[in-house]
């Protein structure tokens, strides 16, 4: 089989808009960070006690990395001793939980320098890790839209309050211009080797992603309201998850959305497909050029899982913005921990893929793993 070097043609899938057929909204993200506000949703809410010290700070114009390191300062402790469940944009307003555990007591009146507020501080049992979050809650300030922009957004937003929103990876897990994907694709060509820890944990999971995207794209040309033998759903409320055998016995749970859709996010503990669904992910993995050696290394370096096809947006509202000197309009929505707030804003203004949210800072997401802000 030839490599990725020699055969050159593995190119990043870009996922296509939900409802071509709906003029869109236009327009791109407002240029301050109050345009661009994230709220962490936590998973549970601190006890009050235990020894780790929880924090809820807002943040403007720096990172979360910045906000740790000079949390531990205050506290005495090292940055790596400061725990989060995820990345939050820099060029945004943001407000998410932190713990330290540390004998230095901490307040609100806490000065942790320009850019950060100390909202409330309380204590937990356990340090915040990565993923101990349900989502964000975003308010989203898009400027220069259609005349009619708010007619436009309001089509669009019925519809995918009733549908969900097609969860794909956004455009910045890939890379500017997706160049991760080809360096992805060669570095496991490699077997895994040349690059450093940081490559070593994001290339799989741009695989991982890209992957995933392909067979959102493919599975939604063949119905998301109907299903197909052998694939892997979830049912609603849990995390327990089952293939597909009977048909006719499980559709109407689909129907009255007892079920969901999941695709593959490659790795050794994925749940297996089997038939149609089995044949669909085979495929696709395929025209993405992974052998065996490469599917074995990314194994390695990556466990598998099931993520959901669609991510709910009930919560989804849209309003107009007085005040500004062109058109606006205020966006408002919770995504589920890994959306992409980006492709909620691409559902609306119909950008191209790989141009991101069409602010004029970098690209923002909801997913909270290391290599991406939220």
């Amino acid at each position: 089989m030839e490599t990725i070097e020699e055969r050159g043609d593995v190119t990043l899938h870009e996922p296509p808009v939900a409802y071509p057929d709906l003029p869109p909204v236009g327009g791109r993200v407002g240029p301050e960070p109050e345009d661009f506000r994230v709220d962490e949703v936590p998973a549970y809410a601190a006890s009050g006690k235990g020894e780790h010290q929880y924090v809820r700070a807002q943040k403007r114009l720096i990172t979360t990395q910045e906000l740790a390191k000079r949390l531990g300062r205050a506290a005495g402790v090292q940055e790596r001793d400061v725990g989060y469940a995820g990345m939050k944009d820099k060029y945004a307003v943001t407000t998410q939980w932190l713990s330290v555990s540390s004998k230095t007591p901490l307040t609100k009146e806490l000065d942790l320098g320009p850019g950060v507020e100390i909202l409330e501080v309380t204590r937990h049992e356990n340090k915040l890790r990565t993923g101990h979050l349900l989502g964000n809650r975003f308010t989203i300030t898009l400027v220069g839209v259609h005349e009619d922009g708010l007619a436009r957004a309001t089509a669009i937003v019925a519809r995918l309050r009733e549908d969900g929103l097609p969860n794909y990876f956004g455009a910045q897990r890939f890379g500017h211009g997706g160049r991760n994907l080809p360096d992805a694709l060669s570095w496991l060509a490699r077997g895994g080797r040349g690059r450093g820890r940081f490559e070593q944990k994001l290339f799989p999971s741009v695989v991982q992603s890209e992957l995933f995207n392909r067979y959102l794209t493919a599975r939604l040309a063949l119905g998301a309201r109907q299903l197909i033998e052998g694939e892997v759903v979830r049912l609603e409320g849990a995390g327990a998850m089952f293939r597909v055998e009977d048909l006719a016995a499980e559709q109407p749970r689909l129907e009255k959305r007892d079920l969901h859709l999941t695709g593959p996010m490659l790795g050794p503990k994925l749940r297996p497909a089997s038939a149609d669904a089995l044949a669909l992910e085979q495929r696709l993995t395929a025209e993405l050029g992974l052998n065996e050696a490469m599917l074995g290394t990314l194994g390695r370096e990556a466990p598998g899982v099931r993520r959901d096809l669609f991510a709910p947006l009930e919560d989804l509202s849209i309003q107009a913005v007085t005040g500004r000197d062109a058109p606006a309009l205020s966006l408002s929505f919770t995504l589920p921990a890994g959306g992409y707030a980006t492709e909620v804003l691409r559902q609306l203004t119909h950008e191209p893929f790989l141009s991101g949210s069409g602010h004029g800072a970098p690209s923002k997401s909801a997913e909270p793993a290391a290599t991406d802000d939220a």
